[in-house]
């Protein structure tokens, strides 16, 4: 087993760093591309991660949109992607190798998390927040999946 973990390549922070940077810049193309919620994407998303009506799924995101700050969005996404790629440690060099890093960033987005501060723009009772929040955060994540590597 320990000539097998030294026959894998070392995971180097820049490494990191690049893979992290390079799907910050897909999550921003995501989050300002003016067709975001365009009824067939939002009915893909559906059918991928089992959602409700995609005319409802769509409303909420709209609602979202309006309601949560993409720049804070970008950020959490991004250092939940750092977190990932840090936690593969050795197996990095299969995840990258098998084209998993898309699949990846749309397992970060489904995570079960809490808006962090001043990510939404108004009041709202925490479970409302927390609803628009993730609702947007795994779309978000999924549309720049589509586009990423």
């Amino acid at each position: 087993m320990v000539a097998q973990a030294n026959a894998l390549p070392l995971r180097r922070p820049a490494d990191v760093s690049q893979l992290v940077a390079a799907a910050t810049m897909a999550l921003r193309d995501a989050a300002a591309h003016r067709d975001l919620l365009a009824y067939q994407d939002v009915a893909k998303w559906c059918a991928v991660v089992g959602g409700v009506d995609a005319r409802l799924e769509r409303a909420a995101l709209t609602h979202a949109i309006e309601l949560v700050d993409p720049d804070i969005l970008i950020t959490d996404l991004a250092q939940a992607m750092r977190a990932r790629l840090c936690a593969a440690g050795p197996l990095l060099p299969q995840v990258i190798a098998s084209g998993g890093l898309p699949y990846l960033l749309v397992l970060v987005g489904l995570d079960d998390v809490e808006p962090p501060a001043g990510a939404i723009r108004r009041p709202l009772p925490p479970r409302v927040a927390r609803f628009y929040w993730q609702r947007l955060r795994a779309f978000v994540a999924w549309s720049a999946s589509t586009s990423w590597m």
